[in-house]
């Protein structure tokens, strides 16, 4: 049996895990050696990312303001500028890829990988790929109690003062509306410029969460599923288990990890288990996020486990739910159509408590969400495994 305890206790024995950080290089080492331990095939990947969503958000309000600001000046080169940062944090905050994250300043960070291929040789094989990012998120002051709630009407909000702004100036440059164009875009560039500074002060501050549910809960169901897969010997499972990082930066990770290997993965055969935050509420499956744009979970794999929920054992232990306060790693598979869920816990608020707060750490996680995840998860995966074989057969 995962030792569910002592791995929590040695992954938030670190101060914090944040990409691309020597924190980072040391918890990349002890899921190694974990995964090392299961007898896997272990492989680390690098790739590039900004160390958190801070550069992300001063390249898009600072570019924003400063095109506003020249637009008395330069005019028409102005007025592309404030289009091209509105369209960036348009993909950006509505998750989808935006190319504001490759703009400098960019570091290498890892993802773990752990590998048990199908012990059957015959084919067909099912894939099943269990996913959960272990770096940690920078303190916000945007998610304290009194605030978080109101974290999608504040981005949706923004977002539309970006578009009226870059409109506004539109206008003024074409000598429309004057001046009260003129007064709307020296309005948003202070608005902006305030929410640059809400939204990073806590990291300036304070630094980075320990994280201990947010996500070193997910990262041990992702284990502990995997110790009970591979130890059941499940006859044509390839079993594989992604810790991502840099999800806390715009999901980098895990859209990395993607690109690399989805043409690899046994079309109509390969599901996604993702774990996020259970250190405290009621397991949760995810069917709908999204800031403007919604983002649907619809697919074999959560038809499935809508089913599963029903069952005895799982049927007032687990819940559906939504989430729009930012976005998972599987946003990236839900836009690839490969069949995906994410499990996280929600309380009776719908929050996930403590999350890039101070108070992230292990002394406030409660591990009954995250032993039903590990639960949950494993009867999904057999179920899906025996389905796509009897299907095939």
């Amino acid at each position: 049996m995962f030792p569910l305890d002592t791995f929590l206790r040695e992954l938030t024995h670190l101060p914090h895990r944040g990409a691309a950080t020597p924190c980072e290089s040391e918890a990349a080492q002890l899921l190694e050696n974990y995964l090392t331990q299961m007898e896997a095939d272990v492989q680390t990947e690098l790739f590039r990312t900004p160390k958190t969503y801070v550069t992300v958000v001063y390249w898009l309000l600072g570019g924003l303001v400063f095109g506003l600001l020249l637009v008395p000046y330069l005019t028409v080169t102005a007025l592309v500028l404030v289009w091209l940062f509105v369209v960036l944090a348009w993909l950006f905050f509505n998750w989808r890829y935006s190319p504001v994250t490759r703009f400098p300043l960019q570091h290498m960070a890892r993802n773990v990988i752990g590998r048990w291929p199908a012990q059957n040789n015959q084919k067909p094989v099912s894939k099943v790929i269990l996913m959960a990012h272990y770096d940690t998120a920078p303190v916000s002051l945007l998610y304290t109690s009194s605030l978080v709630g109101n974290f999608r009407g504040s981005m949706i909000l923004s977002l539309g003062l970006m578009v009226a702004s870059a409109l506004g100036a539109t206008l003024e440059v074409l000598g429309w509306g004057l001046p009260y164009v003129t007064y709307l875009r020296y309005g948003c560039m202070g608005y902006f410029a305030v929410q640059a500074v809400l939204a990073t002060a806590g990291y300036w501050l304070y630094g980075y969460t320990n994280g201990a549910s947010d996500n070193a809960t997910g990262v041990a169901a992702a284990l502990a599923v995997a110790d009970r897969l591979r130890q059941a010997n499940i006859p044509h499972m390839d079993l594989e288990v992604v810790l991502t990082s840099a999800e806390e930066a715009g999901m980098i990770g895990s859209q990395h990890y993607v690109q690399e290997h989805r043409s690899d993965w046994p079309a109509g055969r390969t599901a996604v288990i993702n774990f996020d935050t259970l250190g405290a509420g009621k397991l949760t499956l995810i069917e709908k996020t999204g800031t403007i744009e919604p983002i649907l979970y619809d697919n074999p794999l959560t038809q499935l486990a809508r089913r599963l929920i029903e069952q005895e054992n799982f049927q007032h232990h687990v819940q559906t739910g939504e989430w729009h306060t930012a976005d998972f790693d599987s946003i990236w598979l839900v836009r690839a159509g490969v069949p995906v869920i994410t499990l996280c816990a929600l309380d009776e608020n719908k929050q996930m408590p403590r999350i890039h707060r101070r108070d992230d750490t292990l002394a406030a996680v409660e591990l009954e969400a995250l032993t039903t995840a590990v639960d949950f998860a494993g009867a999904l995966a057999y179920q899906w495994t025996t389905v796509r074989q009897l299907t095939a057969s």
